[in-house]
């Protein structure tokens, strides 16, 4: 019994990580970001928001701006609030919030006309002071209506009103699809590879470029009969027919939970020294070895290339971590983790 607790100890402490020791400022003399060692480059803020907000962010970059969409996704819980910020040359255009969450999958696009799509809400190019709200058309609405009239347990009592409920869906489907010259279909960016077929709950824009635009659930697709199901080309005539009609919004127009590399500046900015300033606690493993303890955070000291003169600024991880450049036509954004305010930031560069 002692031996095997004598070796339990041994595999629990050859698991563990130490913290690192943290070491003295090498560099006292070089400002922390968002300051430089020139002090005639200053970023300004341009927004922020709770830290806790950084990863309801989506973003998009279209020559001179810059598009954050926020909306309720890891703490959906507590927060029902969505979030819409356009900013240009380092000002904040347009900055939206509201709390009504439509069934659109909550994403953000621009269509090839530049006008900016958000929720059910779009926002007319070039400027986007201008805006409308999309009417969203879903068969289970028509079901909706008549729930508080069904018998829970006694089908057999609702086939006249089930009956309605399918003529109403069915004239639904087809005044709305008579209507559609283009369909639009906007992929979320983790299932980019489902390309092909109408998945449930996928939501279409009908009729882009167009005044009276509107969204349409999956369901309004397919035969009704279906309406529960996944259907393809191959097996769903009524999709077959329309299939014609529907494209694909392409990537480099939809909202990505990260900046896409075209537009990040790797190059501007280059580590010359780091220092241990802290130590995270962390803890990893499988089901049968464990792995806790301490990683240790750093303190990053760059050598900035800002047009022909390179100056200074260091980041100390236990306070701040901000992206790499991103480049627009005018400057440059940071977004910036800011964990000493429990802020997330938007700063801003100009060329």
């Amino acid at each position: 019994m002692r031996i095997s607790l004598i070796l339990s100890l041994f595999v629990l402490s050859s698991c563990y990580s130490p913290k690192t020791d943290v070491e003295e400022d090498k560099h006292p003399e070089i400002p922390e970001f968002p300051h430089f060692s020139d002090k005639t480059i200053v970023l300004e803020k341009v927004m922020e928001l709770p830290l806790s907000q950084k990863d309801n962010c989506r973003y998009l970059v279209k020559d001179n701006y810059l598009f954050v969409y926020n909306f309720p996704l890891t703490d959906s819980y507590q927060n029902s609030t969505n979030m819409i910020f356009i900013m240009t040359e380092g000002k904040l255009a347009i900055f939206e919030h509201w709390k009504n969450r439509p069934n659109i999958n909550n994403l953000a696009f621009v269509d090839t006309a530049g006008n900016l799509y958000a929720n059910n809400r779009k926002y007319l190019a070039p400027d986007f002071r201008y805006k409308q709200i999309l009417p969203i058309y879903d068969l289970n609405d028509v079901s909706k209506k008549y729930e508080h009239l069904l018998h829970v347990g006694e089908p057999e009592k609702d086939s006249v009103l089930l009956r309605k409920i399918a003529d109403e869906q069915a004239v639904l489907q087809k005044n709305i699809l008579k209507k559609a010259d283009q369909i639009l279909l906007i992929p979320e960016d983790v299932n980019s590879e489902i390309l092909n077929y109408a998945a449930y709950d996928d939501n279409y824009l009908v009729n882009p470029n167009q005044k009276k635009a509107y969204f349409v659930s999956s369901n309004l697709l397919g035969s009704l009969k279906k309406t529960s199901e996944k259907f393809s080309e191959e097996s769903d005539s009524l999709y077959i027919e329309l299939r014609h009609k529907i494209k694909l919004s392409q990537e480099e127009n939809n909202f990505s939970p990260k900046i896409r590399k075209e537009y990040r500046d790797t190059i501007s900015f280059s580590v010359k020294d780091k220092i241990v300033s802290g130590n995270q606690w962390f803890s990893t493993g499988n089901h049968f070895v464990a792995s806790f303890g301490y990683n240790p955070v750093y303190m990053y000291y760059y050598d900035v290339k800002l047009g022909d003169k390179t100056v200074s600024t260091k980041e100390d991880h236990t306070k701040i971590v901000a992206s790499e450049p991103i480049k627009t036509k005018t400057g440059k954004y940071f977004l910036v983790s800011n964990m000493k305010e429990g802020k997330f930031q938007v700063y801003y560069l100009k060329n």
